[in-house]
Parts: C-alpha cells; sequence; structure tokens
C-alpha cells in the first residue's frame, strides 16, 4: 500500500475536471461514515508545563508529533497534526493539564500532517495566532487547494492495489500475499478512506503572523526562538527554548526513516546547525524525544555520506540515476535506523534511493541524464 507520509501525493492521469471531481465525491463518500473515527493519541511529560503528544497511524502519516508549552497566562502549541479530529482529542488532552487558553499556535512547515488542526484551535480560541514563516504561508496558500482531487487520486489507486492484490493473491514484487499481509493493507486502506474523507471537510486556518530568518517572543514567563530552516520543506521553523534546553525541530529531524525533499546539502547544513545548540532534549517531527544529539548526528551522518558518494559516482561519470543509486553503499547506516526490521528495512532502501535522485539533481544543476 502506498504510503503519503510527509510528501504530497503525486496526481494521477485523469481525463477531465468533471470525471476527477465526480471520482472524488463518489469516494469521500464511500468514507464519509469513518471520517469523525478518531485515532490514538499518546501524551509524554517533557519537562514542567510542556508535553509531546505522538499520534497512532492516521491514514497520512505512521506518526506524529505535536508539543503545547504551558506559559505563565496561556498555552503555546507547535504543529496540529494532519486531521481536525486527532487536534481535537490534543485539545482535550490540554484542557486536562491546564485551564489557560491556547494564545498561539505555530506551524513548522506547509505539509498537512502539521498544520490541518488549525481550524479546532482557532474556533476554540478566537484571536489565537498562527505564527510560521511567511515562505511557508505562501506555500500553504498556494498548495492546500489542490490535495482533496490529490488524495481521491491516491485512494483510487490504493483501492485498485488492493484490489489487485487480492485477486492475483500477489504483491507487487511478486511474492505471495499472506493473511497477514491483506488484514494490514485492508486496515491502511481503512485509515486512508478515512482520512479522504476528513480532508474533504477541513476548514484551511492560514497562519496570522509570519517571519522571516528569525523571531524571540518573550512571553508568559518563557522565552520562545523561531528559526527558518531548510528541512523536509523550505520555511520550515524550529523552536529553541533556551532556558529549558528544548529543542523542537519539524521535520528538519524524523524517525525512525529521515524524510527529505529540498536539496539534501541544505538539509544536512540545517543539521549542522541544530547540531550547536546547547540543547538536552530534542523533540522531532516524528518519533520520540531525544535526550542527546545521537539521532541527529546519526542522521547527518546519512545525508553527509549520500552527498559525498553521489558526488564521487557523477564525477567519475556515471550517467543515469539508477547507475548511481548502485553505486552508493549506506547499508553500514541501515541498522542504526531500522534495527533491521523488514518493512523498516524495504522503507530505508525507498527512502535512500529517493535522497540520492535528488542529490544526483543538486549535483547536475537539476538535470537527470538518460541514455
Amino acid at each position: 500500500m502506498t504510503n503519503t507520509e510527509g510528501a504530497v501525493p503525486e496526481l494521477l492521469p485523469c481525463r477531465n475536471l468533471a470525471a476527477k471531481l465526480v471520482m472524488f465525491l463518489a469516494l469521500t463518500t464511500v468514507a464519509s461514515g469513518l471520517a469523525n473515527a478518531a485515532v490514538a493519541v499518546e501524551t509524554v511529560k517533557i519537562a514542567d508545563g510542556i508535553y509531546q503528544f505522538i499520534t497512532a497511524p492516521d491514514g497520512y502519516v505512521p506518526n506524529g508529533n505535536c508539543v503545547a508549552v504551558i506559559t505563565q497566562q496561556d498555552v503555546l502549541v507547535y504543529d496540529t497534526f494532519t486531521r481536525p479530529s486527532t487536534a481535537s482529542v490534543v485539545l482535550a488532552e490540554i484542557r486536562k493539564l491546564t485551564n489557560k487558553p491556547v494564545r498561539f499556535i505555530v506551524n513548522s512547515h506547509w505539509h498537512p500532517d502539521h498544520w490541518s488542526g488549525n481550524e479546532v484551535f482557532a474556533q476554540a480560541f478566537p484571536g489565537l495566532e498562527i505564527i510560521a514563516s511567511e515562505e511557508t504561508r505562501q506555500f500553504m496558500l498556494n498548495i492546500a487547494n489542490a490535495w482533496p482531487p490529490l488524495y481521491a487520486a491516491r485512494l483510487r489507486k490504493d483501492q485498485a492495489d488492493l484490489e489487485k492484490e487480492a485477486t492475483s493473491s500477489l504483491l507487487p514484487d511478486g511474492s505471495p500475499l499472506t493473511p497477514e499481509q491483506r488484514r494490514s493493507d485492508e486496515e491502511d486502506l481503512k485509515l486512508e478512506q478515512e482520512y479522504v474523507a476528513e480532508a474533504a471537510t477541513v476548514h484551511r486556518t492560514y497562519p496570522t503572523l509570519t517571519y522571516s530568518q528569525a523571531l524571540t517572543l518573550y512571553h508568559g514567563g518563557r522565552e520562545f526562538r523561531f528559526l527558518e530552516m531548510v528541512g523536509d520543506a523550505r520555511g520550515d521553523t524550529v523552536l529553541y527554548l533556551p532556558k529549558e534546553k528544548i529543542l523542537v525541530t519539524g521535520d528538519l529531524l524524523s524517525s525512525p526513516v529521515p524524510y527529505y525533499t529540498p536539496p539534501l546539502s541544505e538539509h544536512a547544513q540545517s543539521l549542522r546547525r541544530l547540531s550547536q545548540f546547547d540543547a538536552d532534549i530534542i523533540i522531532p517531527g516524528h518519533g520520540p524525544a531525544r535526550h542527546d544529539k545521537s539521532y541527529l548526528e546519526l542522521e547527518l551522518n546519512l545525508l553527509d555520506s549520500i552527498i559525498a558518494q553521489v558526488r564521487q559516482a557523477v564525477q567519475l561519470g556515471l550517467v543515469t540515476v539508477e547507475d548511481v543509486q548502485k553505486a552508493v553503499n549506506v547499508d553500514p547506516l541501515r541498522a542504526q535506523f531500522t534495527h533491521d526490521d523488514a518493512k523498516l528495512n524495504a522503507k530505508f532502501h525507498r527512502y535512500v534511493n529517493g535522497m540520492i535522485e535528488n542529490a544526483y539533481r543538486e549535483a547536475r544543476d537539476g538535470k537527470k541524464f538518460e541514455y
């Protein structure tokens, strides 16, 4: 089954707009009864007044993070998840922790799993400020309205893939479809149906306060430093709490396998910047909080290794992306990410191949050479 985590799904061919809209309405109608099914959220106390909320698989990503910082007067929330229903669960959890209002939302970047719940907080707290980089806000405006037909197209493809698996009793790689794999794929599809149905009703709620490069907020007895960096997207916002020595990275850092989108060397440079912060706790965009910099260093080592090997391969004259992918070997690092879990090994391989193509294009001025 397809996993869309962290990136926008590719638009599948559709002959005309009318057909696309009919398909979208049909798919979301089928799923509409599932739209309000809430996914589980785990609450983890990070420090006094600081909490991490971790979502279970939601049909878009296998996990995700939201962070609440309680100040003397109110609450700041960093990222609001893929689904408004999940944001509602988080809001209920926050209300168990404090009766203070949410005053600020921070959106780390434009990918939908980080801001689709904005509406829940804006409705509950009129006058709330939503903070993001100006570049992030522009990406949101440029991209968000394209998502409903994209999601519908992806759902249609995944439904067809599942039907093909069931008919042939074979996986796409030709291996036998086991009962366990079929159940897993059916569960994934159900989650995706729920997500597509809910995404069709999202009221996009955009940032109200933007900045470029850096912004410092002294509020409620805390100091919040917002820094714009390149990570899984351009215009990412990193949050640093200097007194608490807590760094919240968005998708500059993610686990168990790193996400990527812009040129890999720019992402690597951002990780180098993060490594200079005096931070005892690092909360990534996906995955558990880290209490040292070892995972940050591991992700940086992976990106640096791929970049170096790709440059060597293209300078030796290898022509195609496929040639370069065969020449790059990061297997010594793989087990540190996947711990030899079979599914994670496959995911790691896919993501590394994508990173290699990313670095290949960067090394050749965006070009992709073919025979």
